[in-house]
């Protein structure tokens, strides 16, 4: 598979899937362990929409470059891109993934 990346882009990958890994641990780590609400039987949608919610946040967060100059962090432009998208437009494409996978689990959850 061939990725296509320009600076820090090929991180988006990464912020993507390790939110994703530590929700689903969380998720069996409570179920297991912690019980009450945790053990009701919810669809695993809701669990990677808020792993995806949190990558949301982490890629928005990470999409910025900063450099010091004379003390102050001043805003740089650089060119991080995936796949030809900038990294700040990829925190709108995940934030979009993960609410309809949320309003997706929960429709299934009560259905």
């Amino acid at each position: 598979m061939i990725l296509i990346y320009n600076n820090k882009g090929i991180l988006i990958p990464v912020f993507i899937i390790v939110p994703l890994f530590v929700c689903i641990l969380i998720n069996g780590f409570l179920k297991n362990y912690v019980g009450g609400v945790f053990s009701y039987d919810y669809d695993f949608q809701i669990v990677l929409g808020i792993g995806l919610l949190f990558s949301s946040l982490w890629i928005y967060l990470t999409s910025h470059d900063l450099i010091k100059t004379n003390g102050k962090k001043e805003k740089i432009e650089m060119n991080n891109h995936f796949f030809y998208i900038p990294n700040r437009f990829w925190t709108y494409i995940i934030l979009v993934a993960a609410i309809l996978l949320l309003i997706g689990g929960i429709i299934e959850t009560f259905n």
